[in-house]
């Protein structure tokens, strides 16, 4: 279960299982790795992560440079994080963001909580926010399932189709602007197209608001990803329905699982310095 407060996203799942197991996952640099991350590298000289610690993941294009600003064992483990991520088109955005685990045993279960903090009212720290609840409770469902039944679900949880879009909720004031709120439909803002990608080669561009994909409405960011979900082992092309100029318009479009888009990259295989090289000479010969 998850919740968005402002500032803040709160997401919780209960685990069957002791304390001891799930706090491994959380805070030690091993854990990390049998859990989400691909690497993860920390400063302390003993397995388990301690106040002021400082640790490195990389998940997929995601780098997350962590501090322990706390840490009650088998109860609470804190971080001040430093994020940078490698879009499609090669360009870098770093931002920074405050986690905090909690655990709590409840009859042979333990209830584990991640809440974070330091999103601002920027149209990019909003977006960040509506990932970041997702993206916990994609994690949380993932922790559950390597803890009780042994499965590691990265690839299915993490891998869905794209269409090859950065796209948030749209705002009141965006629907406005184009008619959409008079009809009461809500929709996702796409704020950027990526050259290359499925949403570009179907003729969509900035500014667009997809209110349908695949025959699913999409008025949130979480409608918009599940319906992208619903799509994967398909290959039939998808129809999206958006607004531009406040004309309906609508755009058959092939989804793709390429790691551009997807974000799926191996950075044991491939330095995160050429995924950003390479994806930025593909984009420069999309934009000749």
């Amino acid at each position: 279960m998850g919740s968005t407060e402002i500032g803040r996203t709160v997401n919780s799942v209960y685990i069957d299982g002791p304390v001891e197991k799930a706090w491994w996952y959380i805070a030690t640099a091993e854990g990390w790795n049998h859990f989400l991350s691909d690497i993860a590298t920390y400063s302390g000289t003993w397995p388990e992560i301690s106040e002021g610690d400082e640790m490195t993941l990389v998940i997929g294009e995601l780098t997350n440079r962590a501090v322990c600003t706390a840490c009650i064992r088998l109860r609470l483990i804190t971080f001040e994080e430093q994020y940078s991520s490698i879009f499609p088109d090669g360009t870098l955005w770093e931002y920074k963001l405050n986690t905090a685990f909690s655990f709590e045993h409840r009859n042979g279960c333990t209830k584990v909580t991640v809440t974070v903090d330091g999103f601002t009212d920027d149209e990019m720290m909003q977006w960040v926010k509506e990932c970041t609840e997702l993206g916990w409770r994609q994690s949380l469902f993932h922790l559950q399932n390597t803890i009780e039944l042994g499965l590691d679900l990265r690839n299915s949880i993490f891998g869905y189709p794209r269409l090859g879009v950065l796209n948030y909720t749209a705002s009141s004031g965006q629907l406005k602007e184009q008619n959409l709120d008079a009809a009461g439909l809500g929709g996702n803002y796409i704020k950027k197209v990526y050259p290359g990608g499925p949403a570009h080669r179907a003729g969509l561009t900035d500014g667009s608001i997809v209110t349908h994909l695949g025959k699913m409405p999409v008025p949130t960011y979480s409608e918009f990803v599940k319906a992208l979900c619903r799509c994967a082992g398909s290959k039939e092309t998808v129809e999206v329905i958006y607004y531009k100029d406040g004309q309906r318009r609508t755009a058959l479009v092939d989804l793709t699982c390429e790691d551009q888009f997807t974000g799926m990259v191996d950075p044991n295989a491939i330095p995160l310095e050429e995924v950003r090289k390479e994806r930025k000479l593909r984009t420069d010969g999309h934009d000749l």
